[in-house]
């Protein structure tokens, strides 16, 4: 499997979560967010492919989805995908939010937010949060190793740790370790 693989793997079941969705307003674990606010984020996150690849203009805060947020999702998931099968952009040096690294880490933080989200949008709309079980445990092996022990801050995108339940997918775990609790839970 090659990084491209991954993030067609995580990609379609995202593109496949969006796709059931029937209810845009519904609330997700993201505090704050509905379904349609965590789409958007990631068409928003697509966007800002190209420009940490130094391809494209800065991706301005904004609405990606319109009035047809399937279909801009999927069409920002294409665009984000090309630019990320450019030759030579995993080799070379790219500036992100996290710093200086190289191009192949861009694939993985598509990778690590599509599961990340692609939790909140399933647990948010009833559909199964079992998601790419290697990819959620290599994307929970990253976040562990970037976090470490080290306190969350209030108001961050993550809240402190919440224990798992005993059933947990790989998925369930990593968003319990992003603080995420069920929205079943929750309410």
């Amino acid at each position: 499997m090659t990084p491209l693989d991954d993030f067609d793997r995580a990609a379609s079941t995202v593109t496949g979560l969006v796709a059931a969705c029937t209810e845009w307003d519904a609330p997700t674990a993201c505090t704050g967010w509905d379904v349609r606010a965590v789409v958007n984020h990631l068409a928003h996150g697509n966007a800002k492919v190209a420009f940490w690849a130094g391809t494209g203009p800065p991706a301005p805060d904004g609405d990606y989805l319109g009035a047809s947020p399937v279909a801009a999702f999927e069409a920002s998931v294409a665009r984000a995908r090309a630019v990320l099968a450019e030759p030579g952009l995993f080799t070379r040096t790219v500036t992100t939010p996290l710093g200086e690294v190289p191009g192949v880490f861009l694939v993985h933080m598509r990778v690590n937010e599509y599961v990340v989200h692609g939790w909140d949008i399933a647990d948010a709309t009833g559909q199964p949060t079992d998601l790419v079980p290697d990819l959620a445990t290599q994307a929970l092996e990253q976040w562990r190793t970037r976090f470490g022990a080290a306190p969350r801050q209030p108001g961050g995108p993550f809240d402190p740790e919440v224990p798992p339940p005993e059933d947990a997918t790989a998925a369930d775990r990593l968003a319990a370790f992003l603080g995420r609790r069920p929205v079943t839970v929750r309410r």
